[in-house]
């Protein structure tokens, strides 16, 4: 499904469920590749739904048939950069920094970020793909690490650290050196993405209820557990982190009710025996 921008604003935030939010990239005409307004925004529109305290589950998604074309060549940036003129080391830094600060902060959101990429996802918008705790991909959907091809470095926005991570490391090795492409199927087959949906919004929001259905401490202590792990913690850290995660999740209300829901569920999803015994 395509989003449709609804204003000129480069970013919308909105609440399509009740504890959902979402964030859509809206430049539908640039293939909402990314300028400086709308890194200021996408920061903005993080503070937003970061505290916002009825948000349990972020979807991130983009306008049109584009998720993010990465780096917009079209924007004043852009066109300083063709043309050869270049900002100081320093002033260049700390734009790059700003930018990637976006993936750290998308990452260190309370609720999970579930990422439904609607069309071609290239460079930074790789990035931010891979900044989601779940990715759903439409048919239409292409990823590639672009800028190697660039004369610049595969490696911005966590991609060297995230891609690797999720795929391994000798796909990311092949995909981060050459810059090709990779479809919606061939995303699927690595575990880059999770599912792949004619209409990757609408399926987004159905895993966004299931997790909105459960213990919110709960849900936040697995995010917090999965992002150590991929931090490289060992399994003794792990473990114990693990222990306290489940020791301070048993002392919520919302174990009590998440008890006796499973219990009604246990049920109908178990069959009962047949006259002959356990079938």
């Amino acid at each position: 499904m395509d989003v449709p921008g609804t204003s000129d604003d480069p970013v919308l935030v909105s609440r399509p469920r009740a504890a959902v939010g979402m964030i859509t990239l809206n430049r539908p005409d640039r293939l909402n590749a990314i300028d400086d307004t709308l890194v200021a925004r996408l920061h903005a529109a993080i503070d937003e739904v970061g505290d916002d305290a009825a948000c349990q589950v972020v979807v991130l998604t983009g306008a049109g048939r584009g998720f993010c074309a990465g780096f917009d060549m079209k924007s004043a940036r852009g066109a300083d950069f063709e043309a050869g003129r270049r900002h100081s080391v320093a002033g260049t830094l700390s734009g790059q920094s700003h930018l990637a600060d976006l993936v750290r902060r998308l990452r260190a959101l309370r609720a999970p970020v579930i990422a439904a990429v609607n069309g071609p996802a290239a460079g930074g918008g790789l990035a931010l793909a891979l900044a989601a705790d779940i990715r759903i991909a439409a048919p239409s959907a292409v990823f590639l690490v672009a800028n190697v091809r660039l004369g610049l470095s595969g490696g911005e926005m966590g991609i060297s650290y995230l891609l690797p991570r999720i795929i391994g490391a000798g796909r990311a090795a092949e995909l981060m050196l050459t810059g090709r492409a990779v479809d919606a199927q061939e995303a699927h087959r690595y575990g880059l993405v999770t599912t792949v949906a004619e209409d990757p919004v609408a399926a987004a929001l159905d895993v966004a209820e299931t997790v909105t259905g459960h213990g919110r401490f709960g849900v936040e202590m697995t995010k917090d557990l999965l992002t150590l792990s991929m931090a490289g913690t060992d399994l003794d850290t792990m473990l114990a982190l693990e222990n306290r995660s489940q020791v301070l999740a048993s002392m919520t209300e919302d174990m009590e009710r998440a008890v006796g829901s499973f219990r009604n569920q246990a049920r109908e999803d178990v069959p009962p025996p047949t006259a002959g015994g356990v079938a």
